[in-house]
């Protein structure tokens, strides 16, 4: 059709019908201008800040063609924006939800959250926290949970049923928070029971400075990975040996924080439990933000390269250990 049979036509229309074409061009124009803000610096598969070409449009977006590996990609490729369903405003409020432990009440609201939540663990993996200088290490229990699944090996147990077994047994989780006095923290849950000072020096040895001074309670679990590090550890039994500096009140803060939060969660299911001990780092990290600085925060950390599908959020790097009954 020629430019001035599709004026005369465009003419013969209603004005409701020319307004509408008009508002839909104003439309098309606006996202034209935001696909170009979006233009990826570099390739995500060879990483190189190569020629790019348009090519053509996948799943609404614009897609680029990498003259050197010749891969075909989108702006949000590799980012965890890459497979959503609902429009990145609104997954970014789902977050600060998250964050602000508002209630979510719909199916796909929790998927997207599970998505926030692995994307969390995940960043803060990549971060390799170092700990230095005064650091307090302890442990706390939380039951067992199946929440969500199905056993044909035992009764379910309702909500709120204390342990079978007295004292620490293999149906509580042991959760080890560490904590230096720069206010960096990692929480992990290690597995059923009281760790071994293999599981410690395995998890934690890449997370401690040489020379630090360890302050824990009368375990000697952490011996192993003090003598690793060449690191001092000092054994707190008790309030009464505590003093301003040799003291375990931060992470007994932190216990009493982390139980709080399962709680209002109504439990949360083993398997899940290091997305939400993520959850709780960040929490007390962003703590103070007001809701714009919250915004442009997680409006850049989802930009970081992970990219997960709902099919493999459910496997994804679950808390695994061996399941005793």
């Amino acid at each position: 059709m020629h430019e001035t049979e599709l004026i005369t036509n465009f003419n013969k229309l209603t004005q409701s019908q020319q307004n509408r074409i008009q508002r839909e061009i104003i439309d098309f124009c606006n996202l034209n201008d935001c696909l170009d803000d979006n233009r990826p610096y570099q390739c995500p598969y060879c990483h190189k800040k190569t020629k790019m070409i348009k090519k053509g449009f996948a799943r609404g977006k614009q897609r680029y063609l990498c003259m050197d590996c010749y891969h075909k990609f989108t702006y949000d490729s590799h980012m965890i924006t890459s497979f959503l369903k609902i429009d990145v405003d609104e997954f970014i409020e789902i977050c600060i939800d998250t964050l602000t432990m508002v209630p979510i009440h719909k199916t796909t609201a929790r998927l997207n959250r599970h998505k926030f939540l692995s994307m969390l663990e995940k960043y803060l993996e990549s971060e390799k926290i170092q700990l230095s200088g005064t650091i307090e290490c302890d442990e706390t229990y939380v039951l067992k949970s199946s929440k969500g699944s199905t056993l044909k090996c035992r009764k379910a147990h309702h909500r709120g049923e204390p342990s079978r077994f007295r004292g620490i047994s293999h149906q509580q989780i042991c959760i080890v928070t560490t904590t230096d006095r720069n206010e960096h923290e990692i929480f992990l849950a290690v597995g059923q029971s009281r760790p071994t000072k293999d599981i410690i020096q395995d998890t934690f040895k890449n997370n401690i400075t040489q020379r630090s001074i360890i302050y824990t309670d009368g375990t000697d679990c952490y011996n192993s990975l003090a003598e690793c590090k060449n690191c001092k550890v000092v054994h707190l039994k008790g309030h009464q040996s505590y003093n301003q500096v040799e003291h375990l009140n931060v992470v007994n803060h932190i216990h009493s924080v982390i139980k709080n939060k399962l709680a209002q969660y109504r439990g949360v299911a083993t398997k899940y439990i290091n997305r939400y001990t993520a959850l709780f780092v960040c929490m007390r990290r962003f703590m103070g933000m007001d809701i714009n600085e919250l915004y442009e925060k997680l409006a850049w950390m989802i930009r970081y390269p992970f990219a997960i599908t709902t099919k493999a959020l459910r496997n994804h790097n679950l808390f695994s250990f061996s399941l005793q009954e």
